[in-house]
């Protein structure tokens, strides 16, 4: 939960600095501002979050009655690379159904990325649930056409395209934490079914209209916390909409703290349920700089943020505004799993963002644009990258490889102002 109480900004010259499963200790040997929203986020209690599962909904009633009332239930579930929370209350829920004689089946929305681990499934899940359910555990997997159906097309010309287990059911249950997200505006509740559980070429429409083919540049409203406007979000939203009939959606939106505990909870109507979160979480990251900086040190969280440079370049974009116009950036992300995909990695032979923005406008590829996002980022400013890539793949996505830790005190020594951001996705920057 919130405290109530202002946290003023500190600074510190020794930092523990999350990177993958573990921390890297930093001595600076002068002070930086360590950048965090000035508000803290407390763990909710066991209680706190039945609580919130047994009380009304926004605009929806409790979790049990839509149980009740439920034929057969898909619960929808993110893949490794987002945290939910849902461990913490799971449980519970297939405690619940069990005793209603009612069978859940689960769905894990891996949208694009790839198919989770069996060790990776028993952690969203818990090993328990994992093993007594095994057997309704579908893995979505985008291109395979054969398992989805067709629903229709919206006005922005994306093919709406579910898996087949989705019409199979008639009651949807979304599970996700709600995050900022680069160009959807917010992450979680709408984004579970579509793109969680699209098709592949249905997904790739709908990014691309992050990119505004007439002023040529990334759209003005397909950016961070914002969904007025915004085309991605509004094609998301219609999407859902079209394949909406015959069935009845109960949203769980969690807002988790750095360390990935539940700090608070909205449940009900799958799309107002999303608002009220986004809200919420805009009242807990909101940062208002009162100056930038000219060395800035930025985790991108650790794991699973940093899972690959696709997920960990999204925490980058987040703190730019807090660095001064070609200010410098230390960047602690482990990608142990690379690049993330082909097509992202491949459009790095393109050298210039320049052309990259050519090349999506003729023939947009899936993460072509998040290349493209990050190396216009890259030219603006100097990033030291210290991650799992080699020299060579950090000087072809336009990083500067580091190896030292040694380096950050000569970069430290040179600059003036200095911050440390330790978990980004927790900051909203204004």
């Amino acid at each position: 939960m919130r405290d109530l109480n202002g946290q003023c900004q500190r600074s510190e010259d020794n930092f523990r600095i999350p990177c993958g499963n573990s921390h890297i200790d930093v001595f600076l040997g002068k002070t930086a501002a360590v950048v965090k929203p000035e508000k803290r986020m407390f763990p909710m209690t066991d209680a706190q979050i039945e609580e919130v599962l047994v009380s009304e909904g926004v605009m929806s009633p409790c979790l049990y009655d839509v149980i009740d009332e439920a034929q057969k239930i898909l619960v929808i579930l993110p893949d490794a690379t987002r945290k939910s929370g849902a461990e913490k209350f799971l449980p519970n829920i297939t405690a619940y159904a069990k005793q209603k004689g009612k069978t859940l089946n689960f769905i894990i929305a891996v949208g694009t990325h790839r198919q989770p681990t069996e060790a990776e499934l028993r952690k969203i899940m818990t090993s328990e649930i994992y093993e007594e359910y095994s057997g309704n555990i579908l893995c979505h997997d985008s291109e395979n056409y054969a398992d989805m159906d067709f629903y229709g097309i919206t006005k922005r010309k994306t093919t709406v395209l579910l898996n087949k287990a989705y019409r199979e059911h008639d009651t949807i249950i979304t599970i996700g934490s709600v995050s900022y997200h680069y160009f959807a505006g917010y992450g979680g509740g709408r984004k579970l079914i579509f793109p969680g559980i699209g098709g592949h070429k249905a997904i790739t429409a709908n990014h691309k209209l992050a990119i505004d083919p007439v002023k040529k540049q990334r759209h003005e409203y397909a950016v961070t916390g914002n969904l007025k406007n915004n085309p991605v979000h509004d094609d998301l939203v219609e999407s859902v909409m079209i394949a909406r009939a015959g069935h009845n959606f109960y949203a769980v939106n969690t807002i988790l703290t750095e360390e990935g505990e539940i700090a608070d909870m909205v449940c009900g109507d799958l799309f107002l349920s999303h608002l009220e979160a986004c809200s919420r979480l805009d009242s807990y990251c909101l940062y208002e700089p009162e100056k930038k900086f000219d060395l800035l040190l930025v985790s991108a969280g650790g794991y699973p943020k940093d899972i690959n440079m696709i997920q960990s370049q999204k925490y980058l974009d987040r703190v730019l505004p807090l660095v001064s116009e070609g200010g410098r950036i230390v960047f602690f992300a482990q990608c142990p799993d690379g690049y993330g995909n082909k097509f992202f990695e491949d459009f790095f032979d393109v050298k210039l963002s320049s052309d990259m923005l050519n090349g999506l406008i003729h023939d947009y590829k899936i993460n072509r644009q998040t290349a493209f996002n990050l190396k216009s980022n890259l030219e603006r400013y100097e990033v030291f990258l210290y991650s799992d890539f080699s020299e060579y793949d950090c000087e072809r996505m336009g990083f500067k490889k580091l190896a030292d830790l040694s380096a950050i005190r000569r970069l430290a020594d040179s600059s003036d102002n200095i911050g440390f951001v330790p978990y980004p996705a927790d900051l909203f920057v204004k």
